[in-house]
């Protein structure tokens, strides 16, 4: 019997770009999170204030991590 040889991948020339660190994703979920926390909040008042700054702290973490991977994205070239 013969023995199998371990598969090994086709060498190639690129290296594999992984974007760097960030806080964004945090801040996005940490948005979210208060987003959800206004939900359960009895009083109107509270849970529109609540769900309103978790909303406004959610998009702009988003935009942002958006705004790093397309400033990211760009400079590839």
């Amino acid at each position: 019997m013969s023995e199998q040889q371990p598969h090994q991948a086709p060498e190639r020339d690129e290296e594999i770009h992984l974007p760097p660190p960030s806080y964004h994703p945090i801040i996005s979920a940490l948005g979210v999170s208060l987003v959800l926390a206004g939900l359960i909040s009895e009083s109107f008042l509270w849970r529109t204030a609540i769900m309103s700054i978790g909303f406004s702290i959610a998009a702009i973490g988003i935009w942002l991590w958006v705004k790093d991977a397309v400033d990211d994205y760009r400079s590839l070239d």
